[in-house]
C-alpha cells in the first residue's frame, strides 16, 4: 500500500519487523487484503487456508519472501496438532487474525426453511470453526500478542434469506468478547472487529465495486495498528470498521 491509498486515519510509522502474524483465511478476499497490509508493515505472515491451490496463488500475487502459507482446517480432529507444528516451526506467532466465513451451500433462504443437515453445516463452518480456533490459539500466540476475529454487520442486524450466516455471527461476536473477559490479564489481547461492505480483490475483478465500500486492504491496517499496540483502539475489545471514511471505532 503507499501513501496515497493509506486512509487518513492510518499511522504512517507502523513498523512490524521481527512480528510473525498467523492469518486463518488468508488467502480469502478479506484475507488477502489483510495479509498483504501486514507484509507491508514489514511483519512475517503465515496465511492459512483449506486449499492449496488458493494458498500457492496468494504466494505468487504477492512474491514476498516473508509470506509462508500452509493448508489448515479448523474443523479437523488434528487441529491443535497442526497449530502446534506452525508454532515449531515459525516460533509462537504474536498475532493471530480469524478471517473465516462460509455461506454453506443452501442458497438464500428463510431461516425456517433450513434442513438440520444446513442447519449443522453454518453452525460447523461458521460458529464451531472459532471456538475451536480459539481453543488452539489461545495458549498458542505470544501472551503479550494478540487474536482478532473478522465478523459482519449481521452480528448485530437481521439478515433475511441469510439467517445461519447471522445468527452464527452474533454468536461468535458474544464468544470472543466472553474469551476476551476470560483471558484479561492471562493471555492475548482478544479483538473483535466488525466489518461493513469489503472491497476485496476478486469482487473487483468481477465487476462489483463501489468506491464507498472498505479497501480490505484497510482491515489490514488497522490489524497492523492492533498488533503493533499503537491503535488508539488498543485496549477496546469490541470495535467497528464500516465506514471507509471514518475509519474504526469502538462499539
Amino acid at each position: 500500500m503507499t501513501a496515497a491509498t493509506m486512509p487518513n486515519w492510518a499511522r504512517s510509522d507502523t513498523d512490524l519487523s521481527g512480528s510473525t502474524v498467523l492469518v486463518i483465511g488468508g488467502a480469502g478476499g478479506v484475507g488477502e487484503g489483510v495479509t498483504c497490509a501486514l507484509l507491508d508493515a514489514g511483519a512475517t505472515v503465515v496465511a492459512t487456508g483449506r486449499t492449496r491451490a488458493r494458498l500457492d496463488a496468494l504466494a505468487d500475487r504477492t512474491a514476498s519472501p516473508r509470506l509462508a502459507t500452509a493448508t489448515l482446517d479448523l474443523l479437523d480432529p488434528a487441529l491443535p496438532d497442526a497449530v502446534a507444528a506452525l508454532v515449531r516451526r515459525h516460533g509462537p506467532p504474536d498475532a493471530a487474525v480469524l478471517s473465516v466465513a462460509d455461506w454453506g451451500g443452501q442458497g438464500r433462504k428463510r431461516l425456517v426453511d433450513l434442513t438440520d443437515q444446513e442447519w449443522a453445516a453454518l453452525v460447523a463452518q461458521n460458529q464451531t470453526s472459532i471456538f475451536r480456533a480459539y481453543r488452539a490459539l489461545v495458549p498458542a500466540v505470544s501472551p503479550g500478542g494478540m487474536i482478532a476475529q473478522l465478523n459482519g454487520l449481521s452480528a448485530d442486524l437481521p439478515f433475511p434469506g441469510a439467517g445461519g450466516v447471522a445468527l452464527t455471527a452474533a454468536a461468535t461476536r458474544s464468544m470472543t468478547r466472553t474469551i476476551a473477559e476470560e483471558v484479561r490479564g492471562d493471555g492475548p489481547r482478544i479483538y473483535e472487529i466488525v466489518l461493513g461492505v469489503i472491497r476485496p480483490r476478486p469482487r473487483r475483478l468481477a465487476g462489483v465495486d463501489d468506491p464507498g465500500w472498505i479497501p480490505a486492504a484497510h482491515v489490514g491496517t488497522h490489524v497492523a495498528e492492533l498488533v503493533a499496540g499503537s491503535s488508539p483502539l488498543t485496549d477496546s475489545t469490541l470495535q467497528y470498521l464500516v465506514d471507509v471514511a471514518e475509519g474504526p471505532r469502538a462499539g
